[in-house]
Formats: structure tokens, sequence, C-alpha cells
């Protein structure tokens, strides 16, 4: 691996792996993201150093799991930050390799699902990396996560819905979550599958999931399958699902989708939900916009540049994050002058 990092990282599926820096902007009300670990160098240290921060999981002993998209290989640290192994992902088409990495999860167990897209497969790793099992899936899906009880959620329309519950076997248990309405304007992709659900969704790991609509800024929650809140708010940050077409060189057809990026996490009673703002051509970091609620109910907007992927039991944040162009994970913990 070259010391220094090529930062141009191409980007799997539509560009659903961002980087991010973690800058926070506070708002009138005192409220301010304060950063108390950083991990990541631009050199030395191999293992300390990131092609990208495509993502970021925490197990039940709050290690750090960071998903290097770039490098194939997910590099896992204890809550200070100490370096504990490197998990390398095999590259490829065989059966327990990887060739189109869309999405990871982390168990409570250190147990690592993995999401092939191309292969259409979720392979299964322990905690040091070793294959376990993979199992293939009959829909196109976009993305996992832990669901609870050691099964996988994964998303993708299918029979009409879009969150699917499997066991680490590959028997799917149950699926619910209906489709997102269609915008007039989309009308004419009512029938294409990708534009029922978003690219991405979340889950607190207790069968509490969030799915956004790709359509508009809304956020319904659901509890152990069942419907339990609707978000709708308004942000100047929410850009709705596009689709552009047109020719390319040698008159062939081509067909780009930009889908919204929403990330939303959970502690008690407090809900965190990021809207990614759009790229700036140029710069390397994106102002994104973090709305907190609480019990449901928005009382916080802050502008930060950045993406948090991950929340640990006391209420941190961690983010994938740039320092001095190079990327890096930051835990951020919030502060505010006065009590939600």
């Amino acid at each position: 691996m070259k010391n220094k990092k090529n930062l141009k990282f191409s980007t799997i599926l539509l560009g659903m792996i961002f980087l991010f820096s973690a800058v926070v902007v506070s708002d009138e009300k005192s409220v301010s993201l304060i950063e108390n670990l950083a991990i990541g160098v631009d050199y030395g240290d191999e293992n300390m150093m990131f092609g990208s921060v495509s993502d970021i999981q925490l197990d039940a002993e709050e290690n750090i799991y960071i998903l290097d998209g770039k490098e194939f290989r997910i590099q896992v640290f204890n809550p200070q930050g100490g370096f504990l192994r490197s998990i390398p992902i095999k590259k490829g088409q065989g059966p327990e390799e990887v060739s189109m990495l869309l999405g990871f999860a982390v168990h409570p167990d250190g147990l690592i699902s993995i999401y092939d897209s191309a292969g259409g497969k979720v392979l299964n790793f322990d905690d040091k990396g070793s294959c376990q099992n993979y199992f293939k899936l009959d829909f196109q899906a976009f993305d996992i996560k832990h669901y609870k009880d050691g099964q996988i959620a994964v998303l993708g329309f299918n029979n009409d819905l879009g969150i699917h519950i499997y066991n680490r076997k590959g028997d799917r248990l149950f699926s619910f979550a209906e489709p997102f309405s269609l915008p007039s304007r989309m009308s004419k992709y009512k029938d294409a599958p990708f534009t029922k659900f978003p690219m991405k969704f979340s889950s607190s790991g207790d069968g509490t999931v969030f799915i956004p609509n790709p359509h508009k800024y809304e956020i319904r929650i659901y509890e152990d399958g069942q419907l339990s809140g609707n978000i709708k708010e308004k942000s100047d940050f929410f850009r709705p699902m596009t689709i552009q077409g047109g020719k390319g060189e040698g008159g062939k057809s081509y067909m780009s989708v930009f889908f919204p990026t929403v990330s939303v996490l959970m502690h008690e009673d407090i809900m965190y939900v990021t809207i990614r703002g759009i790229p700036v051509i140029g710069e390397e970091e994106s102002k994104s916009q973090m709305q907190i609620y609480k019990n449901q109910k928005l009382i916080h907007s802050l502008d930060v540049k950045g993406f948090p992927s991950a929340i640990d039991s006391k209420g941190r944040l961690y983010l994938s994050a740039f320092k001095e162009g190079f990327p890096i994970m930051k835990r951020f913990i919030l502060e505010s002058s006065g009590d939600f």
C-alpha cells in the first residue's frame, strides 16, 4: 500500500458510498458536537491508513469496525481507538468472494454480514474474518443491516414489500414495509423496482428500522415489522430522487439516478437525522444537515460537514471525516447549553 492514498474513490452502484468530513457549525441554540476520538493517519502505520471510510459499525463491546471500501478490508479498533485486527475481503466472483461491495452489517457478537450486489449474495464472516456461510437472494437488494438477535435485515423490492428479515442460515423469516408512492413526475418509472425504496436504510439493532422516502423528506419508523411513526419535515438539504438519460459515446443510451442519502441514529428518546447535502465540484468536503428529534419532535438543527454511521450506548456519534485531505473516522459527543 502506498503511503499517500489516492482520494479519488470510484463509487459503487450510482455512487452510494460517500466520503465526508466532520466539522460542525453550531446553531443559535448552542448545540455542538465535540470531538473525543480520531482514527486515521496519512502515512506510517498501514493499519491506521484508509483508502476510504465507507461505513462504520459497532459490536456489543463497542469495538469499532471501519469499512475501507477502496482497499476491500475492514479495520477493527477497540473503543479507545487501539488497533485490534484487519479483516480482508476477498475480491472476486467465487463463492466466498465479493465483486461489488454494497453493504455491511456488524452483529453484537462480532459476526459480519456483507452484501455482494454483483453476486446477489450475503456472506457471513466471524470476528476473525473467516467465512462461515453465504446465501443467495432471489431479488435485487440494495443494503443490509443487523436487525436483532443476530438476524439480518435486507432492503430491496420483492413481493411488494421492502424489508426482508433473514436468519444467518439464509432462511427468510418475514417481510414488511410497503413501497413509497411515486410523484407524478416519476410516473413513467412506476414499474421500476428501484423507485419504490431508497438505496440505504437504518436500523437500531433492536427491531427498529428507519426507511427514508426517496421522493420527499419523510421517514417511516417500523418496530418489529409494524409501522410506529412517520416523520415529515422540511429541509433545504433534501433533494428527491432524480433520473437523467441521454446518449453517450458511440450513441449508446444511458440512465443515471441520484438517490438522496439520509442517516437515522437513535439513542434513548433522541433521534439524529442527517441529510447529505449536494457535493460541490472541486471540494472533497460536503456540508450536510443534522436534525435532532426528541420523541419524534424536532428540537434542534445543525449544519455539519460529515455523515454519521453509528452511535454507541453513551450517545457518541461516529462520522467519516477528512483531516488535511486524507480520510479518517471521528467520534463526537453532543453538548448543549440547555436540556433537551
